[in-house]
């Protein structure tokens, strides 16, 4: 208890020496409140062109755009593997990787292999993405069946948008007992998501078929309610300890350099953008505030979220040896590797894999919110995305002339280890 407590203070303490860096907390989820924050983001994008922290360097890959230029594909997407350059070049690449290796390097078939988590970054809005998370599932299973056979170690699907609370609802799902609208009506889904349970179908299908098991990863919304309301201090002990599994390093991640360098990127801007529009007296639970939200409770709120689903991820793959958790979360808990990627990375210890994959990313994906409007986004390529961002080696001052000098760089942040594009956003590669 007393490690607990003392990891937790730490925590605090590291958010509020860094509050002057301009760290926050970025765009809300869940609830059909916060869908309305959202399409009020969407609707006030602005364009601010340059919108980088002084800490920040962004290297990202253009292309030509000749589709004839493009790689080969096996059926509606196209795929690559991102190269990050951290030499004083800072030129990352993409490397054009066939669909049917990339299923093959996803399924962690290696004789090596103790098994893992593979993050597939979503828009929850969009039906192609879902789409294609369905077909991953479906290909990599079969690739560890004609691997493993009938001993192919479990696969699960794990889901950022169901509450641990729900699990129950899930498992009668995938074993028969009860139907597809029977489990939406007892996961809470219009109030809790709202997303359109219909484009998750494909996927919820296929687990039913091929009995994978359905994992709820999300936080409950009551507790995130109770951080996002009071802070940390609000929620009760045991209730955090069901998320928050390794307290010192939890504290520790929120000390690297790279993730300053991540949460000026991006989640300041994000908490900006929600604070000019005047959409942070609201809780995940609907509560109102009598004042904006806080940085602290925000960004606590951000923090429980991302660790509580690469805590229950990590939990399923130590209990299951061999295993493979396929993450469906959003591309904003995937990309440049220190949202939920980063976290299971850090339990893991480097004994499983940790893979990620962003479908179908664009420009805004990978840029501050509020930088690039929605008609901006619209008209850019897919090859404008960056793909990487340089942090300094710590004593570096981001204030300082040393910023611009390549023996500041400490390292870089890839945007992804995947990308997968639909055919009609592929990047175009040169040789």
């Amino acid at each position: 208890m007393r490690v607990f407590c003392s990891a937790v203070s730490l925590f605090l303490a590291a958010v509020s020496s860094v509050t002057t860096c301009g760290w926050a907390l970025s765009t809300r989820e869940p609830s059909s409140k916060l869908v309305g924050r959202r399409e009020m983001l969407s609707r006030s994008a602005l364009v601010a062109g340059g919108l980088l922290s002084s800490s920040v360097v962004v290297a990202s890959q253009s292309a030509p755009a000749a589709a004839s230029d493009a790689p080969p594909s096996a059926g509606a997407f196209f795929s690559y593997k991102v190269l990050p350059d951290a030499s004083a070049n800072l030129s990352p690449t993409l490397d054009p990787i066939m669909p049917t290796d990339l299923n093959n390097a996803l399924a962690l078939v290696g004789a090596d292999s103790k098994g893992g988590a593979l993050w597939l970054g979503e828009h929850h809005s969009s039906a192609v993405d879902h789409k294609l998370q369905a077909e991953f599932v479906r290909n990599i299973h079969d690739v560890r069946m004609n691997v493993f056979g009938q001993n192919a170690p479990p696969m699960a699907i794990g889901l950022e948008q169901v509450q641990k609370q729900f699990q129950p609802a899930l498992d009668a799902y995938v074993s028969g007992r009860i139907s597809a609208d029977e489990m939406k009506r007892q996961v809470d889904w219009e109030k809790r998501w709202s997303w359109s349970f219909e484009g998750y179908l494909p996927i919820f299908e296929t687990a039913r078929k091929l009995r994978i098991p359905l994992i709820a990863l999300n936080v409950d919304s009551e507790d995130l309610g109770l951080v996002e309301a009071g802070g940390f201090p609000n929620l009760p002990r045991d209730r955090m300890k069901k998320y928050i599994t390794d307290p010192s390093g939890f504290a520790e991640f929120a000390r690297k350099r790279s993730y300053k360098t991540y949460v000026d990127y991006v989640v300041s801007p994000s908490y900006d953008m929600h604070k000019n529009l005047g959409i942070l007296r609201t809780t995940i639970t609907g509560q109102r505030l009598e004042e904006d939200m806080p940085f602290t409770r925000f960004f606590s709120g951000r923090i429980l979220w991302d660790e509580g689903m690469a805590s229950a991820a990590h939990t399923w793959t130590e209990a299951n040896p061999g295993g493979l958790l396929i993450g469906l979360v959003g591309a904003d808990h995937v990309k440049f590797e220190d949202g939920i990627t980063g976290r299971y990375g850090r339990m893991a210890k480097g004994e499983k894999a940790n893979i990620s994959v962003i479908i179908n990313p664009s420009l805004i994906d990978t840029r501050p919110s509020g930088s690039v409007s929605m008609a901006a986004n619209d008209s850019s390529g897919a090859d404008q995305i960056t793909l990487q961002l340089r942090y300094l080696k710590e004593g570096v001052d981001p204030d300082s002339p040393e910023v611009r000098l390549p023996e500041s760089t400490g390292g870089v942040l890839a945007l992804a280890d995947y990308i997968v594009m639909s055919s009609t956003q592929a990047v175009a590669t040169s040789s």
